[in-house]
């Protein structure tokens, strides 16, 4: 009971605590999901080794190029086309990628989200997917995005939830920090 000899509300044991929900509408756009690639690119060791094996190639031509002249015979075509396409990889794939997964979201209108002690629920007008922790055990925190990672190797589950999406930003950082800890680096 209370001061004025109410009953006071307790929540029961397996009832989410007010402040563990916070919930999201947004439609996705490709600007979204080009911040939600980048931020996984960083955050996995699968992203860190892709982009190095880019860096690495886009400094080896050069380098082959430069063997090539050194030895009077010209510069070859591998090197030439090995640094061009590292280069079109590094700057057109992320912008490819983030097309396709906009593509994959655009004829699906509103997404709405609810993230609570349980999980994420991310809905559309076609369907309805629940992720667990377990699922998603760790988030990466961007200027305009919570992204939401798996732990396997390839990290194959992305779940992209725009801070647009929310009135309390800092609720949902708090939930998240609390369920999904930013995934440790190495």
């Amino acid at each position: 009971m209370d001061e004025q000899g109410e009953t006071a509300y307790a929540p029961m044991a397996d009832e989410p605590a007010a402040d563990e929900r916070v919930e999201l509408a947004y439609t996705p756009t490709v600007a979204d999901f080009r911040e939600a690639l980048a931020a996984r690119s960083r955050a996995t060791r699968a992203g860190r080794r892709q982009r190095a094996f880019l860096y690495l190639l886009v400094v080896c031509g050069p380098l082959i190029a430069a063997l090539d002249l050194s030895t009077g015979k010209g510069i070859g075509f591998p090197p030439v086309f090995m640094v061009l396409a590292a280069l079109a990889l590094l700057l057109w794939l992320p912008r490819l990628q983030a097309g396709q997964f906009h593509k994959l979201t655009a004829d699906k209108g509103e997404f709405t989200a609810t993230v609570a002690a349980s999980g994420v629920t991310i809905a559309n007008r076609h369907s309805t997917s629940t992720l667990t922790w377990q699922a998603v055990p760790h988030h990466v925190e961007t200027p305009g995005l919570f992204v939401l990672l798996s732990n396997d190797k390839n990290n194959s589950c992305l779940a992209v939830l725009p801070k647009r999406g929310t009135a309390d930003p800092d609720r949902l950082r708090a939930v998240l920090d609390r369920h999904a800890p930013a995934p440790a680096r190495g």
